[in-house]
């Protein structure tokens, strides 16, 4: 081999080897891009799914306290009634005719 043929064929096997590192450093750019960009996507569905649970839990909470409120108040008026039919019957069965 000549000196000029040697000198080609390295300038060819360096500029091979830099063609595949730079595409090396670009697909792992890419891949990074990509995994950052999936990474956030995943993060961001977590919070708002256990943003909507939440919300979904606060709303049962709120519907279960108001059914509590409203049962406490019927309980609460049906027993008056039953103790003013009480003091009724107690005050006729008292009184003397």
């Amino acid at each position: 081999m000549t000196t000029s043929n040697v000198e080609e064929t390295v300038r060819k096997t360096y500029l091979n080897a830099q063609d595949m590192v730079g595409r090396s450093v670009k697909a792992w750019t890419d891949l990074v891009a990509v995994s950052t960009d999936m990474a956030y996507d995943v993060v961001l569905k977590n919070w708002n799914y256990s943003r909507s649970i939440r919300s979904s839990a606060e709303q049962a909470i709120e519907d279960a306290l108001n059914t509590q409120s409203r049962f406490a108040k019927e309980m609460m008026g049906a027993w008056q009634g039953y103790a003013e039919s009480v003091s009724d019957i107690l005050s006729k069965t008292t009184r003397k005719d």
